[in-house]
């Protein structure tokens, strides 16, 4: 498939001038909407660290604890100048975060060189999940953004700020000006599945938690409410067109 790699050749101007142009669209009373550039790294860190670690399912199921590697990896996805936060504009308390990595057809996990068993376990089930949706199969691109690390506060839930968060990042995919773009996101929460299909996302796969094996043993347990993880993928233009098979047309 002959394309022309355009999402890991973004600059930071370009990051910033799309991010501004959503900025200026944006209007939430009381909430400051920001890049996480470095000025946030640390804010944006704890934040995954404190609510993100706590409330993820996957988590919660293998008992991650917070950890050099987990940070670096945090850290990789914070330095791409992808990623959004909102913050009480009053006291700039963060309230919620939405991770955007960019993800490529030829991605490898070097599964080994990471030292933690339970970082482990995550990464073995992540990637059978991605093997099973087969997204680079099913999308017409070698590339596309990928989000991660969706995360609310517990005092600023049910507010509806974790749906809010999810459309301002698609809004600033779309800000770009490329067309098509492509986004790929993972749901392992009921609350997240709700947000990502009622806002158009494919589901590709789906993994029960109680049914992935390990040598004969179940990895990911006590998950409470939330009993599996969806793949989804989503086709983004700038302007409305008609909906191809295997795309859907989506505007925020």
């Amino acid at each position: 498939m002959a394309e022309k790699i355009i999402l890991k050749n973004l600059t930071l101007d370009q990051k910033r001038e799309a991010f501004e142009r959503t900025l200026a669209k944006f209007e939430e009373p009381g909430v400051k909407l920001v890049l996480i550039t470095e000025e946030y790294y640390d804010l944006a860190l704890t934040f995954a660290r404190d609510y993100f670690m706590k409330e993820e399912p996957i988590n919660k199921g293998l008992g991650m604890q917070w950890s050099d590697e987990l940070k670096e990896f945090w850290m990789n996805s914070f330095k791409l100048n992808l990623s959004l936060m909102f913050l009480n504009e009053q006291n700039e308390e963060p309230i919620a975060l939405r991770t955007t990595r960019i993800a490529r057809y030829d991605d490898k996990s070097n599964i080994e060189a990471v030292k933690d068993e339970r970082i482990k376990q995550m990464i073995r089930y992540i990637v059978h999940c991605d093997q099973k949706a087969n997204y680079f199969e099913h999308f017409p691109t070698k590339e596309a953004f990928h989000f991660l690390g969706l995360a609310v506060a517990p005092k600023y839930k049910k507010c509806g700020y974790a749906s809010k968060i999810f459309n301002v990042a698609v809004d600033m995919i779309r800000n770009f000006g490329i067309d098509p773009v492509y986004l790929k996101v993972e749901g392992s929460s009921n609350y997240s599945k709700k947000i990502f299909e009622k806002a158009g996302c494919e589901t590709l796969f789906e993994q029960r938690f109680d049914t992935w094996e390990v040598g004969g043993k179940i990895p990911i347990q006590d998950t409470g409410i939330h009993e599996s993880m969806k793949v989804y993928g989503m086709r983004i233009r700038t302007k409305p067109q008609q909906c191809e098979r295997g795309v859907i047309d989506h505007t925020v």
